[in-house]
């Protein structure tokens, strides 16, 4: 397997902790697009609490190189864009916001337009950084961008007419192109704290970029 550069590591082990990462190596490497990799810190821990030559291996995993990634809030004249998707992990559809691994090259505003206008066919016309989340702060080296998307007009999601949109946000059966198995729906801050409520909301950052958005709208 190769090796990470340590020079992650050190860096980290200057941070204001007892715990002190000695070295990464990576034990699993996936072939998938996301590049979804496994590694293995070698870490010991200092004072009082630490014990001569003890070290433990902490797992964690990574995608696109830990490169950060960005969620999606589109909002039009006071709607949010919601997309529903088959997710194998869970092996259930989710109801979530639409977002992106992250892309290379592209700061984190212009990886949320390009991934809202390729998820939906919704094209931005200004963004803004709220905030920055992580997923799982314990198993999971990310760093995720929570983008506010302003759309004008009629949005009209990969290709479906105004009405059938519009329609959407009843019964939430407009097809994302080229995806059968996925849905897109504008739905209110009422509308969506239904959802919540109901529990048909699951996704974490969905829920943490949702919360992000209203406290800093309440805010203005």
């Amino acid at each position: 397997m190769t090796g990470v550069d340590n020079d992650v590591a050190s860096v980290r082990s200057g941070l204001e902790t007892e715990f002190v990462v000695n070295g990464e190596r990576v034990v699993f490497e996936g072939g998938d697009e996301s590049g979804f990799t496994v590694i293995e810190a070698d870490v010991s821990m200092t004072g009082d609490r630490a014990e001569d030559g003890e070290h433990m291996p902490i797992l964690f995993a990574q995608v696109k190189g830990g490169m950060p990634g960005v969620v999606c809030v589109a909002v039009r004249d006071g709607m949010l864009l919601l997309a529903r998707h088959w997710r194998f992990a869970t092996d259930s559809y989710e109801w979530e916001f639409p977002r992106s691994m992250g892309m290379k090259g592209l700061t984190a505003g212009a990886v949320a337009e390009e991934e809202l206008l390729r998820e939906t066919g919704v094209r931005a016309s200004s963004r803004r950084i709220l905030q920055s989340v992580h997923a799982d702060s314990c198993k999971l080296r990310d760093s995720i961008a929570v983008v506010e998307l302003t759309v004008d007009g009629p949005a009209s999601p990969a290709g479906a007419d105004a009405d059938a949109v519009d329609a959407a946000t009843a019964d939430a059966d407009v097809t994302v192109a080229g995806d059968t198995d996925s849905r897109l729906v504008w739905l209110s801050e009422e509308e969506i704290e239904e959802m919540i409520a109901a529990g048909d909301i699951m996704d974490c950052i969905t829920l943490a970029a949702y919360l992000i958005w209203k406290t800093q709208r309440s805010a203005e």
